[in-house]
C-alpha cells in the first residue's frame, strides 16, 4: 500500500485548549489554518494573503476529509501563490506580501 503524501511545511496545534486547530509555518511564516468543522469536514484558509488585489483572488481556502489532506490543500495554495500562480494573482501581489512581510518585521 503507498505511503500518504506528507505535508512539507511544519504543522502544529494552533492553541493548547483547541486540539482539532492547527496552523502551518514555513520557517517563521504564518502560512495557513486548518480546524474540524462540526458538520464533518476539515477546513483549510491561507493566511499569508496581505496583497492589495487578494480581493480578486480565487478564495484561498476550502474543505477536505482529513487534517491531513487539509494541510496539502493548504500548501498546494501557498506554494502557487509564491510562485505567483494561485488564480486572479497579478505580478505585483507577490512583491506587496513580501513588502508588507518586511516592514512588519522591521517596524
Amino acid at each position: 500500500m503507498p505511503e500518504e503524501p506528507k505535508p512539507k511545511y511544519q504543522w502544529r496545534q494552533t492553541w493548547p485548549d483547541a486540539p482539532k486547530h492547527f496552523s502551518g509555518y514555513d520557517g517563521s511564516r504564518h502560512i495557513a489554518h486548518i480546524h474540524w468543522y462540526h458538520m464533518g469536514w476539515w477546513n483549510w484558509y491561507m493566511t499569508w494573503n496581505w496583497a492589495k488585489n487578494a480581493n480578486k483572488w480565487m478564495r484561498p481556502n476550502g474543505q477536505a476529509d482529513s487534517a491531513r489532506a487539509a494541510a496539502l490543500e493548504a500548501e498546494v495554495c501557498y506554494d502557487a501563490v509564491l510562485r505567483c500562480e494561485w488564480p486572479g494573482m497579478v505580478a505585483e501581489d507577490l512583491q506587496c506580501m513580501l513588502d508588507n512581510e518586511e516592514w512588519i518585521r522591521t517596524r
